[in-house]
């Protein structure tokens, strides 16, 4: 690793963990004034995506990148911020949104501001021009390939939904998951909001591509060159998953932080792994933002219908994380794919780029 390449994980390290150890601190303050945290959890997202950013830009000299795409990513990521923090020292409160539950402002205004980055970030990707588009590894290839992949792992999400439902009815002796799913798979609200989703994707995709471009286009191949493929995928989802002990510990469960903190560990770990495989099968960074997408949207509709507060205060027990490892053994199979196989990722990310990634 030359000297540009570890200027450039410095910057990242200290954007994607450094920023987010920051606003770590907002998060515990909001969290004992039990005020609902989602703007602070949703622009956490985006702070991946601005470590690889900042460091191209810092670091480039007559690489010509996609600036208006760039640039819109760092303004919205910045109004994020300081509305997430308003926040914590500003509450307004919350109001009624039906089937949807009681929405928090402050994120109603978070979402005002991520939705025309969005879609701004998105048009300037989509027109930034094949150069540009190489140089930020952001062309969209392989495309038949993407699509297999996309409808892949959709199946593997119904499918893991339906096993976790079967596998507690079991246990407890009742059908309470699947009547829940049948509830949900046949609620119009419900279909409509799946219907929707591949709509929506250029509204919000923003947050998704947030992460995906710092772990997978950027960190993966990194991690796969020092460690090998099968190692560096795994290490690139555990490190993943620490990134995401605030959320664990005070948003997505209150009381069982912990149990919550070991789920996301075998969640991020075997994601990673099919997240790698089709990021590595396709070269297309736009596969896993879509994944990513269809993961926290698609799951939660099937699992809590329109109901978006559904990820917040959960309360998981140690008995619970025998299911999850078997239904996340879907995901985690992947890592006998022949694509693994090799001790070394051929090029790092920014050759990757300039061969048209």
């Amino acid at each position: 690793m030359n000297s540009i390449e570890k200027k450039k994980l410095w910057i990242f390290i200290a954007i994607a963990y450094g920023v987010s150890a920051l606003m770590s601190i907002f998060i515990y303050i909001g969290y004992r004034q039990q005020l609902d945290l989602t703007a602070l959890i949703n622009v956490q997202m985006m702070y991946p995506a601005c470590g690889v950013i900042l460091g191209k830009l810092v670091t480039r000299k007559d690489e010509k990148l996609p600036m208006g795409a760039y640039t819109t990513v760092l303004i919205t990521t910045a109004v994020m911020m300081i509305v997430a923090i308003l926040s914590v020292f500003i509450p307004l409160g919350s109001f009624d949104a039906g089937s949807a539950g009681k929405q928090d402002i402050w994120n109603l205004i978070s979402q005002f501001v991520l939705m025309p980055g969005s879609v701004v970030a998105y048009i300037l990707f989509w027109t930034c021009g094949r150069e540009k588009a190489n140089n930020a590894g952001t062309r969209r290839k392989n495309i038949k390939v993407s699509i297999i992949m996309v409808a892949l792992y959709t199946a593997i999400i119904v499918l893991r939904t339906f096993l976790l439902a079967f596998m507690t009815d079991a246990v407890n002796n009742n059908h309470e998951g699947i009547n829940t799913l049948i509830k949900n798979l046949t609620d119009i609200a419900v279909l409509a909001s799946i219907a929707s989703l591949p709509f929506n994707f250029a509204f919000t995709f923003a947050a998704f591509f947030g992460e995906e471009y710092g772990w997978r286009y950027y960190l993966q191949p990194l991690m796969q060159k020092k460690f090998g493929k099968r190692l560096g995928v795994l290490l690139l989802g555990l490190v993943w998953a620490i990134w995401h002990w605030d959320a664990d510990l005070f948003f997505y469960s209150k009381t069982a932080g912990p149990v919550m903190f070991v789920s996301q560990i075998i969640t991020c770990v075997t994601i990673a792994i099919f997240f790698g495989y089709a990021y590595m099968k396709t070269e297309n960074i736009w596969v896993p933002v879509i994944l990513h997408y269809i993961n926290n949207n698609l799951s939660i509709l099937l699992e809590a219908g329109t109901d978006v507060n559904a990820i917040q205060n959960q309360e998981p027990v140690w008995g619970d994380l025998i299911y999850h490892i078997i239904a996340c053994l879907l995901f985690a199979v992947f890592i006998l794919a022949p694509i693994y196989n090799g001790k070394k990722k051929e090029a790092s990310t920014d050759i990757e780029g300039e061969n048209g990634n």
